[in-house]
């Protein structure tokens, strides 16, 4: 049993704890809400891989490892060195943040004081983490359809009751196992080989076999550990300054991490001057940063504490679902009948939660 944190929490979970009903309904408000904020990212994948190619797109040709494939052609991707590569994924996640921190500041500065020790603790650690599987998963996403990385980021779903049970000896019981066991199943049918889905911007060929995939399963655990601290932390913190130090944590990380790798290869006039006038890259930082940074990670923050690791992960396989529906709106993707089933196996696993009844749970304190 979790202890009660002696931090601020947030005044809405408050609220829902108050109801005669409280458990089963902060339940299924919080899987709704995290239902929401996986459409939210189901919206990034897509929209990330776009963000990106318009940025390489604004590379000069001396830039560009290869000039067969040079970065300007209809549906190719330039073969970038592996430092520049890393350093354009890292500055875009830093460029995002930056700007998700200043918005998120403004919308939220009246709460933005006196800090706790778990607030400044815990946003550290889940930016680090959050940071860290970004990094990754953008690079995975090089090489691999955004559906394909949205499975395998859903693997969380088996990492997540593991830690749950083993290293934190926190039950979980087998109505959870059973809508775990539901949506594996989804995430291995949507993970099955489907070339029929491929359109635009198709995969880059990887230097070593399977390595997008391999990234993005790296990109799972550290997701894992991000939705671990948030299940930890978010008992104990105000929701809203737990995220702006999440948010200042990944901006500064990436930026960091963005100069050593790609340096004046990224930030020199000819670059940034093509982005600044690029409108595809505009629309897709904004939307990515408004939507799957500001607002999804909020409600992620707040809701995600009523709900255990195991069951919140469950929720969270929606969002390859999402992905593909997204992918196949960008028309990046074709929808065939494997993503159908796998999505409505998925969506079944997250109903069984939904309707789960919930275990009591300690809520976080107001004031």
């Amino acid at each position: 049993m979790r202890r009660r944190g002696n931090g601020h929490g947030s005044s809405s979970m408050t609220a829902l704890a108050t109801n005669a009903d409280a458990p089963a309904q902060a339940t299924r408000r919080a899987v709704a809400l995290l239902a929401f904020c996986c459409l939210l990212w189901g919206y990034s994948f897509p929209t990330m891989k776009v963000a990106i190619a318009a940025f390489e797109h604004n590379l000069p040709a001396a830039a560009v490892g290869r000039t067969d494939n040079p970065p300007h052609a209809d549906g190719q991707r330039p073969i970038l060195p592996p430092s520049l590569e890393g350093g354009i994924n890292a500055t875009f996640n830093g460029w995002r943040f930056t700007l998700a921190t200043l918005l998120y500041w403004l919308l939220t500065r009246a709460r933005q004081r006196g800090h706790s020790r778990a607030e400044l603790r815990g946003g550290f650690m889940i930016g680090a983490f959050f940071s860290a599987g970004m990094f990754v998963q953008i690079a995975g996403l090089r090489y691999t359809l955004p559906s394909i990385s949205g499975f395998l980021t859903a693997l969380a779903v088996v990492f997540a009751p593991l830690a749950q049970a083993f290293l934190f000896r926190r039950h979980v019981g087998l109505y959870t196992w059973l809508a775990i066991a539901v949506a594996i199943a989804g995430i291995v049918i949507l993970s099955l080989p489907n070339p029929d889905a491929v359109r635009a911007l198709p995969p880059v060929n990887p230097p070593i076999p399977y390595l997008g995939e391999a990234l993005t399963i790296l990109g799972a655990v550290l997701f894992t550990c991000q939705i671990l601290c948030v299940d930890h932390y978010g008992r104990q913190a105000d929701a809203t300054r737990l995220t702006l130090v999440m948010f200042a944590t990944t901006a500064l990380l990436s930026l960091a991490l963005g100069a050593v790798l790609g340096g004046s290869g990224i930030y020199n006039g000819h670059v940034l001057s093509g982005v600044a006038t690029d409108h595809t890259f505009h629309w897709s930082l904004l939307t990515l940063v408004a939507f799957t940074s500001v607002l999804a990670l909020h409600l992620m923050n707040l809701y995600q504490p009523f709900i255990a690791p195991a069951k919140a992960c469950v929720v969270y396989c929606l969002e390859p679902v999402f992905a593909t529906l997204f992918s196949v709106l960008f028309q990046t993707e074709r929808l065939t009948a494997a993503t159908v089933l796998g999505g409505a196996v998925i969506l079944a696993a997250v109903l069984l939660v939904a309707r789960q009844q919930p275990a009591a749970l300690p809520l976080p304190r107001d004031g």
